[in-house]
């Protein structure tokens, strides 16, 4: 089967379909509403209890393949892990949010987004991750958000994730954490500032180079050549200020001979 990427969702589908079954849009972006007679799947049987308590298994494996199988029930299931990851007292919730990551719908985000916020650590990561599969509208002013908050290894997640938005909103934030004091969050942003930056990052960029070690300035100097501009090891500012002292000098050398 040939294999095309969703131009919304980016989720791979046969190239023959014009509706994603992920995102549920067609080619034009337009929403479609699917036809629920054909993917509903039971969400009640014995299977599904089974995979929902080996959602919250203590083996990694288990847990993996737990999520796959309720990723392949599709949009049908929503609703259901919706309800379950609502309530933060259940278990299995981070195989939850995966799931419902690996399923693409919509519908999902808002409770994600909740869970961001108000889950314990491992579920907060694990609902920042999955907020990031989705490209949608609505998701990006929620990791930008996130990525303000003190938190090393969400912001260098994020920072890295943040690099595949084009949007001008993400420069600023990206250049907070381009200066930040841990090495891989300055690291990850120096690098998402030559993938989604402009002319408004190479200032930044030649200025986090200037004062980072040498794998932030790799990072820099990397971004950079990205977007057509080279590290300087004296600001545009320090040479303004090196001519204009440069000059009054000179007035005054020539006041005491010439007066």
């Amino acid at each position: 089967m040939i294999l095309k990427p969703c131009p919304f969702c980016q989720k791979e589908i046969p190239r023959s379909i014009t509706v994603c079954p992920y995102c549920h849009r067609d080619e034009g972006g337009k929403p479609v509403a699917m036809d629920s007679a054909v993917s509903e799947a039971p969400v009640s049987d014995g299977y599904f209890e089974h995979d929902l308590k080996e959602l919250a298994s203590d083996d990694p494996f288990i847990r993996d393949q737990a999520v796959v199988r309720v990723a392949q029930r599709g949009a049908a299931i929503v609703p259901a892990l919706i309800s379950i990851l609502s309530d933060f007292t259940k278990p299995g919730l981070v195989g939850i949010a995966q799931s419902l990551a690996k399923i693409g719908d919509r519908r999902a985000i808002p409770v994600l987004a909740q869970a961001a916020k108000m889950g314990d650590e491992e579920l907060r990561l694990a609902s920042i991750w999955a907020l990031a599969q989705f490209h949608e509208p609505e998701v990006l002013p929620l990791l930008l958000a996130e990525a303000e908050r003190p938190h090393p290894i969400i912001q260098s997640f994020l920072a890295n994730t943040l690099g595949t938005f084009q949007d001008s909103r993400v420069i600023p934030v990206l250049s907070k954490l381009a200066g930040h004091s841990n090495r891989e969050v300055a690291f990850q942003a120096a690098c998402a500032l030559g993938e989604a930056g402009g002319s408004d990052a190479i200032g930044v960029l030649k200025a986090t180079w200037r004062r980072g070690d040498a794998i932030v300035r790799a990072a820099c100097g990397s971004s950079l050549r990205r977007l057509g501009a080279k590290p300087t090891a004296i600001s545009q500012t320090a040479v303004i200020a090196g001519l204009t002292v440069l000059a009054l000098f000179g007035a005054g050398v020539g006041y005491f001979f010439y007066r």
